[in-house]
């Protein structure tokens, strides 16, 4: 699989790297990077340093910190968090289980409550994952959502980044803030497919890191 690179730093102002690249980047720099044991949860958690973290799907950390933050993605959503004042950033893993489970939700909790981020300050990417023009579900996992067109008696198609968008709208941040990755990875040959390819599908890698 010709797995190419995407770069979102330019919507961070390059205060922020954030990328998704070849899965096998970071094996000689692991050691380096906040690694999730990702379960398809809502947890999410603030990391002070390089390491794994057991039955987590969300990262934060900050420059004071400076902990490079890791996931695997294969068609569920890569989304990159920054407060460009108070300089946290958070790197989360969001498929349909995720996006039920208001992950992104309790992300942003915690900017808010904790950091006392305000709107205008946090920039959100949402990277290439499965879209809605390939997103075939039945309606036990439909039913969870708004965001959903009947394409026949049994089956839906399930649009999660406008999910994720509407719950981030939910707290004020500024439509212009966020910017949603038009690729989709069962379409793009350039990317990992788990619902493309199935056990023969390997994993792409999203990082975030502050830039030094």
């Amino acid at each position: 699989m010709g797995i190419k690179q995407f770069n979102y730093s330019f919507f961070f102002n390059h205060s922020i790297n954030a990328q998704i690249q070849n899965k096998n980047f970071p094996i000689k720099t692991k050691n380096n990077f906040a690694i999730p044991i990702q379960n398809h949860t809502g947890n999410v958690k603030i990391v002070k340093k390089p390491g794994i973290y057991n039955n987590i799907d969300g990262l934060i950390s900050s420059k004071k910190y400076k902990t490079s933050l890791s996931i695997k993605i294969a068609d569920c959503v890569p989304i990159y968090l920054y407060d460009t004042k108070n300089e946290y950033y958070g790197l989360i893993h969001s498929g349909w289980r995720g996006t039920k489970n208001k992950i992104i939700t309790n992300t942003l909790n915690i900017f808010f409550n904790k950091f006392q981020s305000s709107p205008e300050n946090i920039l959100i990417v949402i990277g290439p994952h499965i879209k809605k023009c390939c997103y075939e579900v039945s309606w036990d996992v439909a039913q969870y959502f708004s965001y959903i067109t009947n394409k026949n008696k049994n089956k839906w198609l399930l649009d999660l980044s406008q999910e994720i968008k509407n719950d981030i709208l939910n707290f004020k941040i500024p439509s212009h803030n966020i910017y949603i990755s038009n690729t989709c990875t069962y379409e793009s040959l350039q990317c990992e497919s788990f619902r493309r390819d199935g056990k023969k599908s390997g994993r792409m890698i999203g990082t975030i890191q502050y830039a030094k």
